[in-house]
């Protein structure tokens, strides 16, 4: 019997493309990590998608314990990997997305560094492909470029502003991610959440190589997406300030944070305050207020006054430029 920690993969699926698929397994199945499970739980709640999914995972996966289970109405993935956490058994909780393609040291590596930097978390960078296996990106840095991979101690004031973990790159010790159900899921993705979580608990690990050849379609959720939804000042306002500010608010509200945690939230409450006061009214007072904050984050600021005080046209052509140049 192996020595080595329990590493246990949970793969959320929905309805997917099963060539990409199929390709993800195949990577799961020969990482050279000695114990492992994988735990598949199926969102398509679709009875046909759910028998060829299983069969998907009964032939491909070969070397590693498997589990299927589905759900039987649409959850969401939020949901769906909180119920996979919730019912797993293992040491360490590796999260999957269902069309990427994983290198074969990605658990070995992530294990390793975990347990050396005793860390509650651990993630890496990935690599970037196209819908055709072909390396578009060395690093997910390169197409996000406010993305900075934070690691050490004391991270929770930065996880709580930015995230800048990708869920299928990341580890986390099951202890804590057990504690972090129920997911925020109407506010944080499962893992902004679970990097803010385990921020609050201790220390977060990094490795600096790419561990994940990550797929970037347009089939998938969330890829290389810049501002989704937002075309507008008012949107900007209602999609992306008003949710921070419900975010923020419900985790003050709802979880038992400390007290230097619970600092971090109301400074940034007073932080996002001022920001909301001015895409309310743009006037020459707010934007005082919007440069005395700049230096908490300059190029945000600057980026939020120009859309703050620009014609509709030039905002809308903007916002355009910026979809479009997601790739």
């Amino acid at each position: 019997m192996s020595n080595k920690k329990k590493v246990v993969i949970l793969l959320a699926t929905y309805r997917p493309n099963m060539v990409f698929f199929e390709k993800l397994l195949t990577s799961l199945n020969q990482q050279d990590y000695s114990n492992l499970e994988l735990y598949v739980r199926d969102d398509s709640a679709d009875k046909e998608w759910s028998i060829k999914i299983e069969e998907m995972v009964l032939t491909t996966i070969t070397k590693v314990p498997s589990y299927f289970e589905k759900n039987e109405i649409n959850l969401g993935s939020n949901k769906t990997f909180e119920i996979l956490t919730k019912d797993c058994l293992g040491d360490y909780l590796a999260y999957c997305d269902q069309d990427d393609i994983w290198e074969p040291y990605k658990i070995s590596m992530l294990v390793d560094e975990i347990e050396k930097e005793d860390a509650e978390m651990c993630y890496s960078d990935l690599s970037i492909i196209n819908q055709d296996d072909v390396q578009t990106a060395v690093s997910f840095t390169k197409i996000k470029k406010r993305v900075v991979h934070k690691y050490g101690d004391n991270l929770f004031d930065y996880f709580l502003r930015r995230s800048s973990v990708t869920g299928c790159t990341m580890m986390v010790k099951a202890s804590v991610a057990k504690k972090a159900i129920p997911f925020p899921s109407d506010f944080m993705v499962h893992d902004q959440w679970l990097t803010l979580f385990s921020a609050s608990v201790g220390k977060i690990a990094y490795v600096s190589e790419p561990l994940i050849r990550y797929r970037i379609y347009e089939g998938n959720q969330i890829g290389a997406a810049i501002l989704p939804e937002i075309n507008s000042k008012q949107d900007y306002l209602q999609n992306r300030l008003l949710k921070e500010l419900n975010k923020l608010l419900f985790l003050k509200n709802n979880y038992s944070f400390n007290s230097n945690h619970l600092q971090s939230i109301n400074s940034n409450l007073l932080f996002l305050g001022k920001r909301i006061d001015f895409f309310k009214h743009s006037n020459l007072v707010n934007i005082s207020k919007m440069l005395e904050i700049s230096k908490r984050d300059k190029s945000l600021i600057f980026f939020e006054i120009f859309i703050g005080i620009m014609p509709r046209k030039i905002v809308a052509l903007l916002f355009d430029k910026l979809h479009k140049n997601k790739n």
